[in-house]
């Protein structure tokens, strides 16, 4: 529920929830939106995307793995008031709830060149699973309106049947002067406290576990960049002024600066045939650390066990302000 907080009555007015229909706006604009958005909406440190859905194919919209091989099915179409969007979702885990292991690889050969046990065991490198492990457990996740009570309760009752299954719920909301608000939440399979965290402080990984051209591109070039769809779209959060440590996988934070520059686009290093695949900015006040940042040492500085496989994420002011000090005696 979203409420006006009146400061000058100190009182509260409810805000009208609404439809899509009743503003004459698309369902499909919405899904559209969303998988722009995918990096902000699935959480990248607890799934594991293995394909997007393709035009004309009977696929979900969506499909992940979690650090244990569970598969996750998520139907992102917002038709309202249709709860057949539950029988759809259910449907396709029939077909790709019996997926072994060599078949989901297949589905994940079409998005990337690695392996799904190679990704699976970067992503998770805690999680120590084999190929015989995937798949052993569907999730399935319908996006529905809050207000779609249709929709909602044909998730109850499949949920009471012993169904993982899950309504992600949004919600739309029009002020009476005719502003329009969304309300839509990170997928996330656990709580976290600091998933509202943006005070312009970002950890961002130099990707050399993949590349080593990129991390040596970021120092060379002193910049903070990601690469492909979804995670490129990382980089998009970073505005001027804000602080960026560039951190390398098993090493540690190797180098900061701050934002100078508006979003930029350039080909994957190595690869010039894909253009636009890295989305970067540049970085001014930008320091190579001598002696790395280790993840324990970030630990302890900032009494915070950050995940550090993400892509990017931000910190809060008070654990930024206490690393860039740390790192002021390193360089």
């Amino acid at each position: 529920m979203l409420f006006k907080l009146d400061t000058k009555n100190e009182c509260i007015d409810i805000v009208k929830r609404v439809y899509l229909k009743d503003l004459n706006w698309d369902e499909r604009k919405l899904q559209k939106l969303l998988f722009e958005n995918l990096d902000r909406v699935i959480r990248e440190e607890e799934l594991l995307v293995i394909m997007q859905s393709r035009r004309w194919q009977e696929e979900p919209d969506l499909m992940a793995i979690d650090e244990k091989g569970s598969l996750y099915i998520f139907e992102l179409k917002a038709w309202e008031t249709q709860s057949s969007n539950v029988l759809q979702v259910l449907r396709y885990g029939q077909i790709f709830g019996q997926y072994d292991y060599e078949q989901l690889n297949n589905l994940f050969s079409n998005f990337s060149r690695e392996t799904l046990i190679e990704a699976h065991r970067k992503r998770f490198p805690d999680a120590n699973i084999c190929e015989g492990d995937f798949n052993k457990k569907q999730h399935y996740i319908v996006l529905t309106n809050g207000i779609d009570i249709k929709t909602r309760e044909a998730i109850l009752y499949w949920k009471k049947q012993g169904l993982e299954i899950k309504g992600w719920i949004y919600r739309i909301y029009q002020t009476t002067s005719g502003e329009i608000y969304l309300e839509f939440n990170t997928y996330k399979t656990v709580d976290d406290p600091f998933e509202d965290i943006e005070e312009g402080y970002y950890i961002v990984n130099t990707n050399y576990s993949n590349n080593p051209l990129c991390h040596k591109d970021m120092l060379e070039n002193k910049k903070a960049a990601a690469y492909y769809h979804p995670w490129k779209n990382h980089v998009k959060r970073l505005q001027r002024g804000d602080y960026v440590f560039l951190y390398q996988s098993g090493i540690g934070i190797v180098a900061r600066g701050t934002v100078k520059s508006d979003l930029k686009k350039s080909h994957y290093p190595g690869k010039p045939k894909d253009i636009d695949e890295e989305y970067y900015v540049e970085l001014k006040s930008f320091s190579e650390i001598k002696k790395p940042l280790t993840a324990t040492e970030i630990k302890t500085i900032t009494s915070i066990d950050y995940r550090f496989m993400m892509t990017c994420f931000s910190v809060d002011r008070e654990s930024g302000n206490k690393i860039w000090n740390e790192l002021t005696k390193r360089i």
